[in-house]
């Protein structure tokens, strides 16, 4: 009797557990959900080539069994490592829907370069303000590239800057995220602004690892132009049949040396005595030495005036002395 009891009991409480599951869900239907133009099922695998970095319309098509107000709409995909910072979602609402009405929604969601090529669930959850939820689970299987390398990092030393005259050194790491193992993956290294250029290689990649570039040495040129410089970074793989460009930026400070000096100002003195003013760089030897060779010789010129002044002195002084000396004899 007591077992009757029980069961009657447990009975009753699925019944209300089934009931209470109803009541909370939305009263709308996910008709049809595709992603990329596939159709996807809740209770079949679909398979699906995605390229990564790219981003990929979802279209579910809703029909509303009874009116529906301030219904918000998310799509994502659960099961990726890096959901908390990457996650592939998008969302819709709040929307009302009537009685009776089929709509659809297009989402738009990013796979990132951290997806593997492995199993995730495409999820679609609508909801009101009364906590009433639909879901829908629809698997998938991403299937990644087979060949797909990607310029992971570049590291420059010095980080900060660079003088000119100096060495820069360069590693470069490369991220395998295709299926198959690379070897002999070339990189190249270019500052176009000073015509400089490098070559290293990396003996292989294994699918889902990541090497490093042994380290780069380009010799800076002494003089150039001070600010940030582009360096293309060229990555070459699979015999030379795919390639891989990125770009970084140097900070260049040219060497003391190359730095013009300021002009000085040089007084000359023309034939009709007046005086003229001329800027001259340091650096231009040709006017430095015409400025001193006019020097010397307004010294020079200078020098015989007064001594020609010192001797009409003299001469009018011994002429006066001699009439005197006349006059009292």
């Amino acid at each position: 009797m007591k077992t009757r009891i029980l069961a009657v009991f447990f009975v009753c409480l699925l019944s209300l557990i089934a009931v209470a599951a109803t009541a909370s869900a939305l009263p709308i239907t996910y008709e049809r959900v595709e992603l990329d133009d596939v159709l996807l099922k809740q209770d079949q695998v679909t398979r699906l080539d995605i390229e990564k970095n790219q981003r990929y319309d979802v279209d579910v098509l809703i029909e509303a069994h009874e009116d529906v107000d301030d219904m918000e709409i998310k799509v994502f995909v659960s099961g990726f490592e890096y959901s908390a910072t990457e996650r592939a979602e998008d969302n819709k609402g709040p929307v009302d829907m009537d009685a009776g009405e089929v709509r659809k929604f297009t989402f738009e969601i990013e796979f990132s370069d951290e997806f593997d090529q492995d199993g995730y669930q495409l999820r679609i959850i609508s909801m009101d303000r009364d906590d009433d939820t639909t879901v829908g689970h629809y698997p998938i299987k991403i299937d990644v590239p087979r060949h797909s390398l990607k310029i992971e990092d570049v590291i420059f030393y010095p980080q900060t800057k660079v003088n000119g005259g100096e060495a820069l050194m360069t590693s470069v790491r490369v991220e395998n995220n295709g299926e198959k193992t690379q070897e002999d993956v070339k990189v190249r290294i270019n500052i176009p602004d000073f015509e400089l250029g490098a070559t290293t290689y990396i003996n292989e990649i294994e699918a889902g690892d990541e090497k490093e570039t042994e380290e780069i040495y380009l010799k800076m040129p002494k003089c150039g132009t001070d600010g940030l410089h582009a360096v293309e970074i060229v990555v070459d793989y699979g015999e030379g049949h795919y390639q891989v460009i990125g770009r970084s930026y140097v900070n260049f400070a040219q060497d003391s040396s190359c730095i013009a000096p300021a002009a000085t100002i040089v007084e000359t003195v023309d034939e009709q005595g007046q005086n003229n003013a001329v800027a001259v760089e340091e650096d231009e030897p040709t006017a430095t030495s015409n400025t001193s060779k006019i020097r010397k010789a307004l010294e020079i010129l200078l020098l015989v005036l007064v001594v020609l002044l010192v001797i009409i002195g003299l001469v009018i002084g011994f002429t006066r002395l001699g009439r005197n000396k006349e006059e009292e004899y």
